[in-house]
């Protein structure tokens, strides 16, 4: 692979790439969420701020659930558009309330993808007057 090519793929992630970022993303963060939970609970802390966690974690966990399945066999362009799909569909609403996408959101940011031309029209159009 040519530097100019592997220099354009870091400029412009794949959705391959941003989905195997917010997988791995994920993991990380709830397995650290986990130890946390794990210390606020022996510590005999209140349970809201564990529960809360749990939740979290939860919804991280579903977000993740499906992802490994744009990866199944097939071509390159399969897996390419499975994982389009996929980002399509967490970042469907973009609500402020809707801590999921708002997820998605944040991690596809720090990974520099642009999910833009992924939104609903009239989502684009919304984040577009903020």
């Amino acid at each position: 692979m040519g530097w100019r090519l592997l220099r354009r793929r870091q400029a412009h992630p794949s959705a391959q790439t941003a989905v195997r970022y917010l997988m791995g993303r994920g993991f990380i963060e709830i397995r650290a969420t986990t130890h946390i939970v794990r210390r606020e609970l022996q510590g005999g802390e209140e349970l809201s701020s564990p529960l809360s966690r749990i939740d979290r974690i939860r919804m991280i966990a579903d977000i993740c659930h499906n992802l490994p399945g744009d990866f199944r066999p097939g071509s390159d362009r399969e897996r390419e558009r499975r994982a389009v799909e996929s980002l399509r569909f967490h970042l469907r609403k973009l609500e402020p309330d809707d801590h999921g996408a708002q997820w998605v959101r944040t991690e596809l940011d720090d990974l520099g993808y642009d999910y833009l031309p992924l939104l609903p029209e009239d989502v684009r159009a919304r984040l577009m007057q903020q």
